[in-house]
């Protein structure tokens, strides 16, 4: 389970995301999952979201930290953007990234190709937390 990392986390928050989360970080960086001690606690209950909660408040001071398909999902279902991944073969095998917006024929390319998928797609989330919403 890949997270985003703490830069992305907060850029996340500031754009709305809200969704359910198994982990976040504290101001410091640090990552944490959240977890439950009842007896009995099923996978759900270790789904929380601290984005939702007053900024005022001692959960309010934490940022969730998605997984990357999460993020990718909600970019679609959210706000319709979606970040495709494609895999090239080649001496140098490498991923690109194409964000598109749903519905239109508009595309985007972040600079670059990568090393992996989870690399690819990071950009393209940067890409679009930075320049389209």
């Amino acid at each position: 389970m890949e997270v985003c990392n703490f830069e992305i986390a907060k850029k996340l928050k500031e754009k709305g995301f809200k969704d359910l989360c198994f982990s976040y970080y504290t101001n410091t960086n640090d990552l944490y999952f959240n977890y439950s001690h009842k007896a009995g606690a099923k996978y759900s209950d270790c789904y929380f979201s601290h984005n939702l909660m007053p900024k005022d408040s001692v959960s309010g001071k934490f940022v969730d930290a998605p997984t990357i398909s999460q993020v990718l999902k909600w970019l679609r279902e959210e706000k319709h953007l979606h970040i495709h991944i494609e895999y090239i073969f080649s001496e140098d095998t490498l991923w690109i990234c194409e964000v598109q917006i749903l519905g239109s024929y508009e595309r985007f390319y972040p600079d670059g190709d990568f090393n992996s998928y989870e690399e690819a797609a990071i950009a393209g989330i940067k890409y679009v937390l930075d320049n389209l919403i």
